[in-house]
């Protein structure tokens, strides 16, 4: 092999520099990625406490304090276990009460107003299945949630309209606004095409989050004999008859 020119030692000294420039490069890059990593999860970890804040209060459980890393490396059932709930919901609400005002309080105000549930794809691959064998029943539990409630504000005493004007305790009503904003009711099961549902009887508005439906079973949901009532307007209706939306 012949020497080396000066030339050629030239031509290498450039490519070392440029090589040790790129390692310096390298090194700096990798330093503001981690610094971006960092910067990253310390934000996550506010926003998920600010969230839970808002809408769980500030007297909440350590286990809700925990990072989005931490919740998603646990096993489902060991979350569930340690009180982390996660819900997806199995679709929304197509109605015709496009906002909050007009809509009624409870579904047995407006017993001819329709709405549709179409099961998401993404809960399962084939949603008509999940449906199959709910025609037999007449009636529906919609479990959903209050997603227009502000900023979800609560109080443990509330004015319910009925009656006018006297305090009560939240959970003795059917406020929308609760520490939960879940709301249950009755609806009619008017048919079933594919994997959509269509209901009458409704009191949601459209794009209402619907977490699960139950089938109504007269037998389980209604009380033989209700021994408490609460007097509605001008009668008497007793509690939990299964006659209406529970909200």
């Amino acid at each position: 092999m012949p020497p080396l020119c000066e030339s050629c030692f030239d031509h290498v000294d450039k490519l070392n520099q440029q090589v040790s420039v790129m390692r310096k490069e390298i090194k700096n890059l990798r330093q503001m990625l981690e610094n971006a990593v960092k910067s990253h999860r310390k934000y996550m970890t506010s926003l998920l406490s600010a969230v839970s804040n808002v809408s769980q209060g500030d007297n909440q459980p350590p286990y809700q304090q925990q990072s989005l890393s931490e919740k998603t490396e646990m096993a489902p059932n060991v979350s569930l276990e340690q009180g982390t709930i996660q819900t997806v919901p199995i679709g929304y609400i197509r109605s015709c009460f496009s906002a909050k005002n007009g809509t009624p309080r409870q579904p047995t105000v407006c017993g001819h107003s329709r709405a549709t549930l179409c099961i998401q794809p993404s809960v399962f691959n084939n949603p008509d299945q999940a449906l199959m064998g709910l025609e037999q029943f007449s009636h529906v539990w919609v479990i959903f949630l209050f997603h227009k409630n502000g900023h979800l504000s609560y109080k443990p005493k509330v004015k319910p309209p009925r009656l006018n004007g006297q305090r009560v305790g939240l959970y003795s009503t059917r406020t929308p606004h609760r520490p939960n904003a879940l709301g249950l009711t009755l609806a009619r099961v008017d048919k079933i095409v594919g994997d959509t549902v269509h209901l009458s009887g409704i009191d949601m508005i459209d794009g209402t989050p619907v977490l699960d439906i139950k089938p109504y079973i007269s037998d389980y949901d209604s009380p033989p004999q209700p021994t408490r009532c609460r007097t509605i307007s001008n009668g008497c209706r007793p509690t939990g008859d299964g006659s209406g939306a529970t909200r």
